[in-house]
Order: structure tokens, then C-alpha cells, then sequence
């Protein structure tokens, strides 16, 4: 791919990401307006985010981080039989692990609130339910990472890049339909028990429109032609590959999951206090995944190309490039968030339900995560270099590292900052192995000039 069509391809990208970023920006404003900043939106944050949880811990180290380079070798090969074989058996495994969390719901949802303020009795019983429902999207989940990691490393971007629009808006309909149904009169715990119509409104929303997502692309990896029928093969060498190096990749995942438990209970659920630190990190991703993510979607097959081809120089080169892109994309708006925090959030999220309390907790948490977007989307980078040489033992390694850091912090900065605190702790973390990251990947795979070429002026 040469630079000219890179940079055609990172603009399709950049605009089905920005359409994506936009609805969810959307989705998370009428959240705000109908729900505002409550319990409920907590017990939602929890039950919504575990299937992400249980998705990323079991399968998502394996599927995301090494699923293109590893179809970018297949296709170097052409190889469409090991495809086939880790498309079919990746569907099996997903059935069983969906099938398991939801058994487990109650327990998943538990871990994340240990202590909840209020009424603990209440908080559990909505949460664990809504969980159950929510942890169906683990099979569309994995779905959607298989099928855009067939057509990534073939060199097609736009679907996975527009297909979360799909399910934003199914998401967002599922609100306004909630908000102008009649025998709905408030939005508590008590009022979205199992039995009531807001519970199945407030679930099954974001369920089908996750399921939504991942059949289109689906569709368009089918339609392309890019996308073998599945084989149930778990012994294929294919298979066996992917697991190999899919090991450290998945403790990579089990380290982000401890710093999560303790940043979410530190948040105090069921303060509303766990809600703005969410809705906070969703504001402080837009940046990150409309400009870093785009960079980074159109940038990791070409390094898992150089990789393969042992085309070092090209490898050093694409990785400079992507890397300096990344610092210049997301300097200004990190500027921003730790500048403009507050009239961010008001200009965002200040209507309905959501009050000037809950615009200022948000605003707390936003403040101190903005100083730390441009390590953030730099760490996560550098990690795709290492993983397009097939190397997941080293990004294990640094991201034991920024999690400790990250806990340690949160700890010792939540009692006093409260949200601030845990925001902080989340941006220095991640400043701190940004450099750690890059510095990590010059002596492993890339010689000292990729920090020579990294901080020099041409």
C-alpha cells in the first residue's frame, strides 16, 4: 500500500469513525437527558461493560491482538483453509463462553460492585439481571472481531469503521422508546425490576444493537468474498497458532480486568460517582478513537505485512510515521479536555436529567484523564508493533506495569479526588509506559532508530 493510498484509506476510515464516534456521542447525550446520573446508571454501566469484561478476558486477547496478523500471514500464504478453521471453531468457543457468563451473571455483576451505596439489595438484584441480558452480546462481540479481522487484513476498513453506527441508533430508539412509553413513569432501580417494560426497554436496546454491528459486517466480509465458510477444526494448525501466542495476550486483558475491578469499586457504585467516571472516559475516547484509532486500524496490517516479509526498514518507517502521526492527532485535544473540561461536559451532557452536580463530578473525572490521551493512544501504538511480530509476551510484560501503576495511584488519590483522582491516576499510568512502550519496542524489534527517528525534527 503506498502512502497516497493510506492516506485514502485512513480518510474513509476517519469518516465512518467519525460518523460511529458522533451517534455514540449521541447515544450517551440522550442517556444522560433521559437517565441522568443516578443508580440506575450505574447498575447500567456495570451490567453493560460486562460483557466487554468477560469478551475481552476470554477470547478478546485472542481475537483483537493478534487475529490480523495472523490473517495477514494467512493471506500472504493463501491460506483460506487455517481462516476458515479459525473462523469456525472461534464461533463454537464464543457459544460456550456466552452460555457460561450468563449462568455466572450474578457473580460477574457482584465483582464490579462490591459495596454499592444505597440500597445494596436492590442495586444487585436490577444490575444482575440486566447483566444476564447484556452478556448475549459476547457471541456478537467476537462475531464482529472475526469477520473485520478478515476484511482489515485484506485491506477493507470501511465496514467495521461504520458498522457501530447500526448499533447506536438501535441503542438510541431503544431510549426515546422507553422515554415516551406511557406505563413508564420513572427511572429507578425499583422501577426496572425484571418484570417491568423499562427493564427489557433498558436491556435488550443495546443487546441488539451490538448484534446489529457485528451482522453487518459480517455481511460485507461475505459479500466481498474475503470471508471462507467456517470450519470446526479445533486441531488445524491454524488454530494452534492462534492460541500459541494468543496466551499473553489474554493475561494482557486479566491485568486490565484487576485495575478495573479496583477503579470501579473505588468509584463508589451506586453514588452515581461510578456513572461520571464512565461517561467521563467515553468523552475522553472520542479523540482517541477518531483519530488514533483510524491510525492505527490502516497502519497495523501493513506492520504485520513488514513483519511477515522481514521488510525491516519499511517495518521502522511505518511505525515512525504512525507513531508521530498519533502524538501530533491527539496533542491539541488532550489541551482541551484538561483545559475546557467542564464547559465540555455542560455543552455535552447538561440536559434533562443530568444536573449541574453531575456535570461537575463528570467534569472532575474528565479533567484528569485529558492530560493523559496523547500516552494513552501512543501506548496502545507501539503495543501493535510488537503484535505484528507475533510478539505477545512483551506488551503483557509493560501492561503489568501501567496497571500496577495505575492501581497504586487510584488508591492513594481516590480518598482525597475522588473521581479527579482515579482520572489521574488513569493518565499518568499510561504517560509513564507510553515512553516505556516505544523505548521497549526500539530494543526488541526495532533498533534504536525508531527513537532516534521518533523525536527527531524530520
Amino acid at each position: 500500500m503506498t502512502d497516497r493510498s493510506q492516506f485514502a484509506s485512513n480518510l474513509g476510515v476517519a469518516s465512518g469513525t467519525l460518523a460511529s464516534r458522533l451517534t455514540g456521542l449521541a447515544r450517551l447525550i440522550v442517556f444522560a437527558a433521559v437517565i441522568g446520573q443516578s443508580a440506575l446508571a450505574d447498575a447500567f454501566d456495570v451490567g453493560n461493560n460486562a460483557p466487554n469484561v468477560i469478551y475481552e478476558l476470554l477470547l478478546g486477547g485472542t481475537l483483537t491482538a493478534v487475529l490480523v496478523p495472523l490473517f495477514v500471514a494467512h493471506r500472504e500464504r493463501g491460506d483460506r483453509d487455517g481462516t476458515a478453521a479459525v473462523f469456525g471453531t472461534g464461533l463454537i468457543a464464543l457459544g460456550i463462553v456466552t452460555a457460561v457468563a450468563v449462568v455466572a451473571a450474578p457473580a460477574i455483576f457482584r465483582l464490579y460492585a462490591l459495596s454499592p451505596a444505597g440500597d445494596a439489595a436492590a442495586f444487585h438484584a436490577v444490575g444482575s439481571a440486566l447483566t444476564r441480558v447484556f452478556l448475549l452480546q459476547i457471541f456478537f462481540y467476537g462475531l464482529n472481531a472475526m469477520a473485520a479481522g478478515v476484511l482489515n487484513a485484506n485491506g477493507r476498513f470501511l465496514a467495521a469503521a461504520w458498522a457501530p453506527v447500526a448499533s447506536n441508533l438501535v441503542a438510541i430508539g431503544a431510549l426515546l422508546g422507553m422515554r415516551n412509553d406511557p406505563s413508564i413513569a420513572e427511572f429507578t432501580l425499583d422501577a426496572a425490576r425484571s418484570d417491568s417494560r423499562l427493564f427489557w426497554w433498558f436491556s435488550l436496546g443495546p443487546t441488539l444493537g451490538i448484534a446489529a454491528m457485528a451482522v453487518v459486517v459480517m455481511f460485507v466480509a461475505i459479500g466481498a468474498g474475503v470471508l471462507p465458510r467456517p470450519v470446526f477444526s479445533p486441531r488445524h494448525p491454524a488454530v494452534r497458532d492462534l492460541f500459541r501466542v494468543s496466551g499473553w495476550a489474554i493475561g494482557y486483558i486479566a491485568a486490565n480486568q484487576v485495575a478495573l475491578v479496583v477503579v470501579k469499586n473505588l468509584a463508589d457504585p451506586g453514588s452515581g460517582r461510578l456513572d461520571a467516571y464512565a461517561k467521563a472516559m467515553t468523552i475522553f475516547q472520542l479523540p482517541h478513537g477518531l483519530l488514533a484509532v483510524t491510525v492505527v486500524t490502516t497502519t497495523a496490517p501493513l506492520l504485520a505485512r513488514a513483519a511477515a516479509q522481514h521488510e525491516h526498514g519499511e517495518f521502522v518507517r511505518r511505525f515512525v510515521v504512525g507513531a508521530r502521526t498519533t502524538v501530533a492527532l491527539t496533542l491539541l485535544p488532550a489541551i482541551a479536555m484538561l483545559t475546557f473540561a467542564e464547559p465540555i461536559v455542560r455543552l455535552l451532557l447538561g440536559w434533562g436529567a443530568f444536573d449541574s452536580g453531575a456535570v461537575t463530578t463528570t467534569a472532575r473525572a474528565l479533567g484528569g484523564m485529558g492530560i493523559g490521551l496523547v500516552g494513552f493512544s501512543l501506548y496502545l501504538f507501539a503495543l501493535r508493533g510488537f503484535y505484528s511480530h507475533g510478539d505477545t509476551r512483551t506488551p503483557f510484560l509493560i501492561n503489568i506495569g501501567q496497571n500496577l501503576l495505575n492501581i497504586a495511584l487510584a488508591i492513594a488519590l481516590a480518598g482525597r479526588y475522588d473521581v479527579l483522582g482515579l482520572g489521574l491516576a488513569f493518565a499518568i499510568s499510561y504517560l509513564v509506559f507510553a515512553v516505556v512502550a516505544v523505548g521497549a519496542m526500539a530494543r526488541t524489534h526495532g533498533t534504536p532508530r525508531i527513537t532516534k527517528l521518533l523525536f527527531s525534527r524530520r
